[in-house]
């Protein structure tokens, strides 16, 4: 089973991940684990959600959908386009997606494509800004 951990720093701090997520205000989530199957982070800070997303998509659990539709397009291959699809109903997908909240108001999800182990979630590490993962 996969585990690791996500990180929140800086561009710089982070550079040496192949799995990470640029946050609108500078910073960077990534991923520091396992690559023995494919992974993809997407992150999003909470905030209002854009009035034209809110009237297609509503805003209940926005911007969880939002990154669990990300990941799936960031391991699949599929275009940008294909958000709006997943946003509607992201059934159907083999990939694996867990999603967490950090502090700060991050919203965090993790996919991976299907292979050895499975997600079995997240936990907070008491550790600076690090969260222990097991994918």
């Amino acid at each position: 089973m996969p585990a690791g951990r996500l990180r929140v720093g800086s561009d710089a701090e982070l550079a040496g991940y192949r799995a990470r997520s640029h946050l609108h205000d500078g910073r960077v989530v990534a991923w520091a684990g396992s690559y023995d199957v494919p992974v993809a982070v997407d992150a999003e800070v909470e905030r209002t959600v854009p009035a034209a997303l809110a009237r297609r998509f509503g805003t209940d659990g926005f911007w969880e959908r939002w990154t669990r539709a990300e990941c799936v397009v960031k391991l699949t291959g599929r275009g940008v386009a294909d958000i709006v699809a997943l946003m509607a109903d992201d059934s159907g997908s083999e990939v694996h997606v867990s999603t967490v909240r950090l502090p700060g108001g991050i919203v965090v999800s993790i996919g991976r494509l299907p292979g050895e182990g499975s997600l079995r979630g997240i936990g907070r590490s008491a550790e600076d800004c690090s969260f222990a993962c097991n994918l």
